[in-house]
């Protein structure tokens, strides 16, 4: 019978079973990793979708501020030419020679009490 390195006797069985084994933990380890390898693929799938639902609620959000935004800044504009307006308008009455001197004397006749 052959000898093994420390001297024992070596059994064909037994060499067979021990490669048998290196053989199924190499199928066994090969499908471990086959298996971790689909379950990486579907977490990053959950990681991208999440991504894109996320980007999503972003864009959505970003679009609801400048709508807000933009109508915020239309009331004020707005708001702005009303008041332009009113300033043009007593401008323009400021001007008027004949309406600023009745201003003046009704002033005047207040102050003095001349209008009693």
């Amino acid at each position: 019978m052959p000898k093994g390195d420390g001297g024992s006797p070596v059994d064909a069985a037994s060499v067979d079973a021990a490669i048998a084994r290196v053989l199924q933990a190499e199928r066994d380890a090969r499908e471990d990793v086959q298996r971790c390898s689909r379950d990486a693929e579907a977490l990053l799938e959950q990681a991208q979708e999440g991504v894109r639902q996320i980007a999503r609620r972003a864009a959505h959000r970003g679009v609801r501020a400048q709508r807000w935004s933009a109508t915020t800044l239309q009331h004020q504009l707005e708001a702005l030419a009303a008041q332009q307006s009113q300033v043009g308008q007593s401008s323009a009455l400021a001007h008027d020679p004949d309406q600023l001197q009745r201003a003046v004397e009704a002033l005047a006749a207040q102050l003095t009490g001349g209008g009693r």
